[in-house]
């Protein structure tokens, strides 16, 4: 739990958001002792409280009462809410922070929103560290690799590390980190959409087989041989809502350039609508361990 020199050791923690990345963050650090609070929007409806509840005790957080107990005392502040969220939580938290914390955005939105965010955060004093993760957290957890920006990156990469992540300092501009993660983004998202289409077009003609074995003839180390195209689909069925929103916030960065918007925003718009009959089909609980879907042919129409 010790720090850099810039840094106190790290002894109590906020979460902010506590879906899929929020409880394994707190999982990893309640077990070397941190004290983490967790806070979520849906703790505030009846309907939506005990699952969060739930993850907060496995995990070994404790439910705050409200966002300002959460952040009461807390070194460190992780948001980890989905992207529409973002900025809205920044602005909230931000009278509530004050000198000797800092707010570390974990959320896949635009340079510009990661802008903002700081300019609020660190108004009260707090400072503000933008972090772009670079893979899904599942299965590595912690040891996710995240790029962080800011001025301070650098002492909160060493405090980071310290406690069993896997950080790297890029940039004392905010955005920078956020760049990079978006820009690699619209090449992984725009792959994974290519896929859905290509392979329901190919499944609705009965070629799918046949297109697959083209892939591997012409790309033999990627896995169409080994059902990566499964994995691919499975992914966004399961993750495609999150996927499409963190596009939509790569076509806001490309707007903001003054570039075309229009394949980031398909690319969202592919990954939404796959996501929907997913989950109106009920397909996630029936992805196996690796995100894959098994015998996704025929069962998601066209």
């Amino acid at each position: 739990m010790q720090g850099s020199d810039q840094q106190p050791a790290v002894t109590r923690v906020a979460i902010i958001g506590f879906g899929e990345v929020g409880p394994i963050f707190a999982a990893a650090l309640t077990a070397q002792g941190v004290k983490v609070a967790a806070w979520d929007i849906k703790l505030t409806d009846a309907a939506t409280r005990a699952p969060i509840e739930t993850r907060a005790q496995r995990s070994g957080a404790r439910v705050a009462s409200s966002l300002a107990d959460a952040l009461d005392g807390a070194q460190l502040v992780f948001s980890a809410v989905t992207a529409s969220q973002a900025e809205p939580v920044a602005r909230e938290a931000a009278p509530l922070l004050h000198a000797g914390q800092t707010f570390i955005d974990l959320n896949s939105v635009s340079p510009k929103v990661k802008q903002r965010n700081s300019q609020a955060v660190q108004q009260g004093g707090a400072a503000y560290v933008e972090s772009a993760v670079m893979a899904p957290v599942p299965p590595q957890g912690v040891k996710v690799p995240m790029l962080l920006g800011g001025a301070t990156a650098g002492a909160m990469s060493a405090t980071l590390n310290a406690l069993g992540m896997k950080t790297e300092a890029v940039a004392q501009d905010i955005g920078l980190a956020s760049a990079i993660k978006l820009c690699r983004s619209i090449m992984i998202k725009g792959m994974e959409a290519m896929c859905v289409q290509s392979m329901l077009a190919a499944q609705a003609y009965g070629v799918d087989a046949r297109v697959l074995a083209s892939l591997h003839a012409s790309f033999p180390g990627v896995g169409w041989d080994k059902g990566y195209e499964a994995y691919l689909i499975g992914r966004v069925v399961e993750h495609g809502q999150r996927r499409s929103e963190e596009m939509r916030e790569a076509a806001a960065m490309l707007g903001d350039l003054g570039m075309d918007t229009d394949l980031a925003t398909a690319i969202a718009d592919v990954q939404e609508k796959l996501a929907r009959v997913g989950r109106e089909q009920a397909l996630i609980s029936d992805l196996d361990a690796k995100g894959a879907l098994p015998e996704w042919r025929g069962r998601l129409g066209r």
